[in-house]
């Protein structure tokens, strides 16, 4: 199955109708509808409901979780650099 991520409405550019990443293997790629890059590299990986930045991500890999996954959506979790939200940023499709 082939999972895409695409902005969803609390994003900060809005939400869109191109997918940013795409999920594999439990990691999520950037994809070009992604408008900072695509390329190989993993920006991060998933662990349970919790998303990490992984070692392809510009600023690097973390232990902490950016993300949070509930029900399809990824939310900003309190160590992303923006903190926590309660608006998701990403939709699963």
């Amino acid at each position: 199955m082939d999972i895409k991520l695409y902005p969803a409405y609390g994003h900060p550019d809005g939400s869109g109708r191109s997918p940013w990443f795409r999920i594999q293997n439990e990691k999520l790629y950037p994809v070009y509808g992604n408008p900072q890059t695509a390329g190989g590299s993993a920006w991060y990986r998933i662990k349970g409901d919790k998303v990490y930045p992984d070692h392809g991500h510009p600023q690097g890999s973390s232990g902490n979780p950016w993300y949070r996954i509930k029900e399809g959506k990824l939310y900003p979790a309190q160590d992303h650099p923006t903190g926590s939200s309660g608006f998701p940023w990403f939709k699963m499709e």
